[in-house]
């Protein structure tokens, strides 16, 4: 894991300098560059394979081949192999040279077909005089580029960008504040929340030739199954999905520093927690001295708590764990240093518990893996109920809908009684759009606001799993984990699982009343009862909306502020009054509305009106 940066066109060594000192927290264990005439890269390294030191940037035998990377490729020792046969040389143990070679020996496309795992990698071809961008196929690892003059400028953050290049205007992209505040989309296209910073999207890469010109292609999209019935008995999905699994956490558990795990009590966490756990009996060295050290945020006495399904896994696998109390005066405390490492805004205050117990897992391992990815794969959000009744009523499938529905029916009641209380409350409701002031069908349809429906719950899940929500997730995920120099890895987004669980039809996903049916299944025996059968969901939170009612007297000083009543995107009165009825119980609906205008405002402070690196 590390950061990287770079630009097109002549060297400035002044300028790389600012943009490496701007992500050391990325890379405190060294650091490196390489400037030419027509390219210059750069990287911070964070040590996690082959802790040797001055290995980069990476290069070939023959020094004209050159590369900086952030990320790890799972399968670099299958690779290594392969071109070691085909007569290639690899003087060191890192898994980042089988990216030169790889690319020496099948090119641009070969190898990323090849490469498993999350990268952002620059690769500098010395002899074509050509720079190549690559960005992993679920986007787990970040990369931002801005076009200025005739460079290309590109970081693995977006504060390396404004810090070394200053003459780049502070300024908000206003499609994406408004598409963020209306409907909480963000983090879906190649639009950041910068005027000018683009994210490289997930799946694909740039190609800069020596002139400046670049083109930017997707390479790759996974495909699904949008079959309703199954083809198959039921155990053999679960047997598959099961070694599969455990395969992307063998994978995932490859390093020579100390790993560990994340744990929220959910069934995703508790899987990777437990599979860990069989694999370090198996023999595998997680460097931690024989043990399983597993990293939790906990809320005694609130509703919020999952402490007991916590404790399942820790007393089922033997696990050392480590637990994190967030605090509300805590993070107002660091809000202004927890808004500069996120460097967007955030939908909510909820991975501010992710920051917190990355904080702490820094202090015993430099590797942590977490279960983000697992509900978008297997249907895990209730909503998803609505994608499958289509897709089984496309199927003819009725008789299937009448016995989700009814098996079903604890888990979904609330769901659908919330959409009713809104309907007959439409008085008390939050209105978003009396807060906004900007809202017109142009600008709805020029910013892609409109709702995406699919009919189909494969084809939803790929949605979320490459636009919808998973790429906010990630970005949470990588923000706090580097901000603490820890390395995250996410089991359940390996490529070659994903494309596996998207293969599956709709009835496996939802079945017999549960939802994410197969991969319950597939995890009977792993882990403990409690944990796989458990139909409540909670995860990595907060208590968002007490947290805002209780520093309501500072958020109200920031409604109230010059600074807020001068911005283009709110009516300043009607939020404060909004927001002093909401705390008073008298309006129901998204009160997180709040914390989104708020993140906003504290996001133009903390980058638009000024910024300095911390």
């Amino acid at each position: 894991m590390c950061g990287i940066v770079g630009f097109s066109g002549s060297a400035d060594k002044k300028r790389l300098d600012t943009m490496l000192n701007c992500i050391v927290h990325r890379g405190p264990d060294d650091d490196a560059g390489l400037q030419s005439d027509m390219f210059t890269l750069g990287m911070r390294r964070l040590s996690i394979i082959d802790l040797s030191d001055n290995l980069y940037p990476m290069s070939n035998e023959t020094k004209d081949i050159f590369c900086v990377f952030n990320g790890e490729i799972y399968n670099y020792q299958a690779l290594r192999e392969e071109l070691k046969a085909k007569g290639h040389v690899f003087p060191s143990e890192s898994d980042s040279e089988v990216i030169v070679h790889g690319y020496e020996e099948w090119g641009i496309e070969g190898l990323l077909s090849r490469m498993r795992g999350m990268f952002a990698i620059a690769l500098y071809d010395r002899r074509s005089e050509e720079l190549f961008l690559l960005r992993d196929r679920l986007g787990i690892k970040p990369l931002y580029y801005a076009e200025l003059d005739d460079r290309i400028v590109f970081a693995s953050e977006i504060k390396a960008i404004l810090a070394g290049w200053p003459e780049l205007p502070r300024k908000a992209n206003d499609k994406s504040v408004y598409r963020f505040l209306l409907t909480r989309v963000h983090d879906d296209s190649k639009d950041t929340f910068f005027d000018g910073v683009k994210r490289l999207m997930p799946g694909h890469y740039m190609s800069i030739d020596a002139t400046g010109n670049y083109r930017i292609k997707q390479y790759w999209y996974p495909e699904v199954n949008t079959n309703f019935r199954s083809e198959k008995p039921d155990h053999e999905y679960a047997g598959e999905l099961r070694e599969k699994f455990i395969e992307s956490m063998q994978l995932h558990l490859i390093a020579d520093v100390p790993l560990g795990v994340t744990l929220s009590g959910g069934l995703d966490s508790s899987a990777v927690v437990s599979v860990a756990n069989l694999l370090l009996q198996q023999g595998t060295d997680l460097h931690t001295k024989g043990k399983l050290l597993t990293f939790s945020a906990v809320h005694p006495g609130e509703k919020i708590d999952e402490e007991e399904y916590i404790d399942e896994v820790v007393n089922f696998t033997g696990a050392t764990s480590f637990k994190v109390t967030p605090n509300v005066d805590e993070f107002w405390d660091e809000i202004d240093t927890w808004v500069y490492f996120q460097e967007e805004p955030t939908i909510s205050t909820a991975p501010y518990a992710y920051y917190s117990v990355m904080r702490e897992a820094k202090k015993h391992v430099k590797v942590l893996l977490s279960g983000q990815g697992g509900d978008e794969l297997f249907a895990g959000y209730i909503p998803y109920f609505m994608s499958y009744i289509q897709t089984a009523r496309e199927a003819g499938a009725f008789m299937d809908i009448a016995r989700e529905s009814i098996q079903g029916f604890d888990l979904y009641k609330g769901f659908f009684k919330k959409k009713l209380d809104q309907k007959l409350n439409r008085s008390k409701q939050l209105s978003v759009k009396s807060m906004i002031t900007v809202y017109d069908k142009e600008l709805l349809q020029d910013s892609g606001l409109q709702h995406t429906h699919f009919k189909n719950l494969n084809e939803r899940l790929r949605y979320d799993l490459t636009f919808g929500s998973v790429p906010n997730l990630l970005r949470y995920e990588d923000k706090n984990a580097m901000a603490n120099s820890i390395e995250s890895r996410v089991p359940f987004l390996d490529h070659e699982f994903v494309e596996f669980a998207l293969s599956l039809p709709a009835s496996q996903k939802i079945k017999h009343g549960w939802n994410r049916y197969v991969y319950r299944e597939a995890m009977q025996g792993l882990m403990p009862e409690k944990n796989r059968l458990r139909r409540t969901k909670i995860g990595f939170v907060n208590s968002e909306w007490e947290w805002m009612k209780y520093k309501s007297d500072i958020i109200l000083a920031i409604f109230e502020s010059a600074e807020f009543a001068s911005r283009p995107y709110w009516n300043a009165e009607t939020v404060r009054n909004e927001f002093i009825a909401s705390v008073n119980g008298e309006r129901q609906g998204d009160w997180l509305m709040f914390w989104r205008i708020l993140s906003v405002e504290l996001w133009l402070r903390r980058f638009v009106d000024s910024f300095r690196v911390i």
